[in-house]
């Protein structure tokens, strides 16, 4: 996320993953300049996710004191949601400030929303159903190209509620098309519906994300369309 070109020498790698439930970011520093690096503090911008560090200071405490020239050490900070989104900044996009004894740096990340998303994300079939008539906006992608194995129901089901999108019911079409649906629950309790239409043999698939919130709408149909192809 930071070359050192860009860093003054230090350099930073940086990755979204759940630890235990919750929502963690690791950052990996490795320092290039000739002199140690230290004091490390870690702030973010407003986001669409309401995310924050869990404290500013945490990074200092999972990096070594100081991190000599040629080192580089990985630490991991816990983020939780202030349930505050921020509608007007980009979407999906995490921006930091970093600080170290010598200034502070800046850089971006991209969280994908399913990593936002809680293991309590299933709706009722019949609230489901509520909702998605009740809905009038929505989001649409569509995705082409896609291997015969992608369209497997069964097997792509799996693999969207190990990405913390949830099976509420399928249909079939009178021309064939295989109508599957599903829900999520964000971390700030927003509550989102999916239907993935698949065309047997087409090669083919609709995603339609429908949500009372509809900021996150996009970020989710990007997602789901990463777990049809198997990205």
């Amino acid at each position: 996320m930071l070359p050192a070109d860009r860093g003054e020498g230090m350099e930073v790698k940086s990755c979204f993953f759940k630890e235990g439930g919750r929502l963690v970011q690791s950052y990996t520093v490795t320092n290039n300049s000739p002199g140690p690096l230290g004091g490390f503090a870690v702030q973010f911008n407003k986001n669409s996710f309401g995310l924050v560090p869990e404290s500013p200071g945490f990074l200092a405490t999972v990096l070594p004191p100081q991190l000599m020239p040629g080192q580089s050490a990985t630490g991991n900070v816990p983020l939780v949601p202030t349930g505050q989104p921020a509608a007007d900044t980009p979407p999906g996009v995490i921006q930091v400030a970093l600080k170290n004894n010598v200034k502070v740096f800046y850089f971006q990340d991209t969280l994908d929303i399913s990593l936002f998303c809680t293991a309590d994300g299933r709706l009722d079939k019949n609230l489901f159903l509520e909702q998605w008539k009740g809905l009038a906006g929505e989001h649409r992608i569509d995705a082409g190209g896609l291997p015969p194995q992608a369209e497997n129901v069964e097997a792509f089901c799996p693999r969207m509620e190990s990405a913390s999108f949830f099976f509420i019911a399928r249909r079939k079409l009178p021309d064939g098309a295989d109508m599957v649906y599903f829900s999520c629950k964000t971390l700030n309790n927003v509550a989102l519906l999916a239907e993935v239409g698949f065309r047997p043999g087409s090669g083919a698939v609709s995603i339609i994300v429908k949500s009372a919130q509809p900021m996150y709408a996009p970020l989710v149909a990007e997602s789901v369309k990463k777990v049809v192809s198997g990205a």
